[in-house]
């Protein structure tokens, strides 16, 4: 499958954007599930695709506050894809898509030669999309299809300065299988219903991440790393094949918090005391996961208890954290989630997770 993409970046209010303009060219190669292996999760996500993607970007014409420096370069990502049809017709078929990957080939911020590009701070990155497009399949093995879709670049704050790089665009694609369009049979099956079930589970994550109180602008690549951890808990009920949600907790701990504390009364010119605990912080949150196979993918929302320490204030105190995990055994799991505050990247972490109880039956009233 080719697809040909053209759009803009998307900016806070107050950036100072001189050019805005993008293209960008995807070649891909996906599996088209169908009714043939009679699987559950395939028939609960109406047949998806999933496959690799290959990506190339120019940004070069996206200019922020002055017209002579450079834009962020031709940057690639290699990144996998699922894509699942909201419906589906004989001729038509309207699908929503989302990818994760790694992107790299960026340029980045220099205090020279790009000062005002304070966007992307390492050349490689983090890669996440979001897309939704409509399909005509023409008769034989080809379909092409126009749709939207959102990019996002980061490096969850491991360089500074990242602020990410946020495009929206219009895609035009075209795809050939080596199947006929009508040799696929999707054909609905029907599963028994799943009795609810419950779940207690554990993970600890592990990040670095720079801070903005630590940017040198001369010298970014010598700012120190700061070591963060989370552990979380959640009990969460099987409510679908596919899908779970639930309440938890999640302990966090930073390793800047008192640092940030000293930073700011030294410039005010006072002195502080500080502790441990200084360097933590608790929430709560809602969960939501919803699995294909082996994988999970997790969608968090929660906010603190207590008043955060750090370079970003406890206003906003709601926090996101969004991720994928991969279940290993019955009871273990690893994965990756990116912890974020209204879209913003807080950091990128590392998780195991283990389930402490697994499946336990629900009782019925009687």
């Amino acid at each position: 499958m080719a697809n040909v993409q053209q759009g803009n970046l998307l900016f806070s209010q107050g950036t100072d954007v001189i050019k805005n303009y993008y293209v960008g060219l995807e070649l891909r190669f996906g599996i088209q599930t169908d009714d043939y292996q009679k699987n559950t999760f395939d028939a609960s996500f109406r047949y998806p695709k999933y496959g690799i993607a290959y990506y190339m970007g120019n940004m070069n014409e996206i200019i922020l506050g002055d017209e002579h420096q450079d834009g962020f370069g031709k940057p690639s990502a290699l990144y996998g894809f699922f894509s699942s049809p909201i419906f589906r017709t004989k001729w038509f078929q309207l699908n929503y898509e989302f990818g994760i990957g790694v992107s790299y080939n960026f340029k980045t911020y220099d205090p020279r030669r790009r000062p005002y590009n304070t966007l992307i701070g390492s050349k490689t990155n983090g890669y996440i999309s979001a897309s939704l497009d409509g399909q005509i399949l023409l008769p034989g093995h080809s379909s092409i299809g126009l749709g939207g879709s959102f990019r996002h670049f980061s490096n969850g704050s491991i360089q500074k300065p990242n602020s990410g790089i946020n495009l929206i665009m219009a895609t035009v694609s075209y795809q050939w299988g080596l199947y006929k369009n009508r040799d696929k049979s999707y054909t609905r099956i029907h599963a028994d219903p799943v009795e609810p079930t419950l779940e207690w589970y554990i993970s600890w994550g592990n990040a670095v991440r720079m801070l903005d109180t630590d940017f040198d602008l001369d010298h970014p690549k010598n700012s120190k790393r700061w070591y963060c951890a989370t552990v979380s808990t959640s009990i969460l009920a099987h409510v679908s094949h596919r899908r779970k949600v639930g309440l938890g907790l999640d302990f966090f701990y930073f390793d800047w918090g008192r640092h940030i504390i000293n930073y700011r009364a030294h410039i005010d010119g006072r002195r502080e005391r500080t502790s441990i605990h200084d360097n933590m912080s608790i929430g709560v949150h809602i969960a939501h996961e919803v699995a294909y196979k082996k994988f999970w993918a997790v969608t968090n929302v929660g906010f603190y208890l207590n008043e955060r320490v750090g370079d970003i204030p406890s206003s906003p105190f709601i926090y996101e954290r969004i991720g994928v995990k991969y279940q290993l055994t019955d009871r273990f799991c690893v994965g990756l989630s990116l912890k974020a505050h209204l879209v913003k990247a807080d950091y990128l972490a590392l998780e195991i997770g283990y389930s402490i109880i697994k499946n336990k039956k629900l009782k019925k009233r009687s």
